[in-house]
């Protein structure tokens, strides 16, 4: 039994660079003979130091504080939990902090059930961690009590699978990469994804598909419309991609295009992730833009 790690969808660098600036001088006036050149030593400018990049609060204080989880335990056993209880009162609590995230007992939130529990164990000092799979806690690095949370329908269970020694949480992740251009927020990682009742997001996101057609016609043929829907073929996706990204930005949404989705958000709370395209040829059209929710914020 053991904890996978999330994985990383995107690529980004950071480059600086710097500039000098150099005089040269020499002296020869009129006149017969000349002292000889006293060379001007260059007049560098220094480089400012970069202001350090905005770093995310880390969603369990909890799990801060412990070293990385051993993702290869020596072993796992079944024996009576240690967390059980609390995480059955986490659950009563995220119920009556948060009951859209549930109904009854559908989760209708996957990306903030998961979060939620993760925040309500950490008030209690106990470090969670979710790996796409199960949820691990822990309150030291001596060992963890690993869970199944959820469902194949979505809904509520609390299975317990079994002690881990050492712990497996929390999960050891590669560095976040820095923000797209545009954004201001520190970068985030997510660690529930779901599909929600409905994006909110979506009015902006369909509205820019919907603006740039009517800006730039020039990138599409509405001669060739998708069948069944009123959505024209795309002459040059990577600018259509691109376009729809810069009128977002204007509106005041970082976003991030990976090639496949746009992930756009207004705070790290969450992302939404949207496919404005169909089979790479077609406008996409419609609430099918929506593909889902993550939980903290994607990027």
């Amino acid at each position: 039994m053991s904890l996978r790690g999330f994985s990383i969808w995107r690529t980004g660098a950071v480059v600086l660079a710097a500039t000098s600036l150099s005089v040269c001088g020499g002296g020869g006036g009129s006149g017969s003979g000349g002292g000889p050149t006293v060379p001007v030593p260059p007049i560098s400018t220094p480089t400012p130091t970069p202001a350090p990049p905005p770093t995310e609060p880390p969603v369990s204080a909890s799990c801060a504080k412990l070293p990385p989880g051993n993702p290869n335990p020596t072993s796992c056993v079944t024996e009576a939990p240690t967390f059980l209880d609390d995480l059955q009162e986490a659950m009563e609590t995220l119920r009556a902090e948060q009951p859209g995230i549930f109904n009854g007992n559908t989760i209708v939130n996957l990306g903030a059930y998961y979060v939620g529990l993760i925040k309500i164990l950490d008030r209690k000092g106990l470090c969670a961690d979710f790996d796409t799979e199960e949820l691990g806690i822990a309150d030291s690095k001596d060992f963890s009590d690993v869970f199944d949370i959820q469902s194949s329908k979505d809904e509520v269970r609390m299975k317990f699978l079994g002690t881990c020694y050492p712990s497996l949480v929390p999960i050891s992740h590669t560095p976040l990469y820095p923000a797209p251009a545009g954004c201001n927020l520190p970068p985030s990682r997510e660690i529930a994804c779901g599909r929600e009742r409905e994006g909110r997001y979506y009015n902006d996101v369909s509205g820019a598909v919907d603006q740039l057609m009517q800006e730039k016609p020039e990138l599409f043929d509405f001669t060739d419309l998708n069948p069944g829907t009123d959505g024209p073929r795309v002459r040059d996706l990577e600018a259509y991609h691109r376009q729809v990204v810069e009128i977002l930005i204007k509106k005041g949404y970082c976003v991030l295009f990976d090639t496949e989705e746009i992930q756009i958000k207004r705070t790290n709370e969450f992302t939404e992730h949207y496919d404005i395209n169909y089979r790479d040829e077609y406008v996409r059209r419609g609430s099918g833009i929506y593909r889902g929710s993550c939980y903290p914020a994607a990027f």
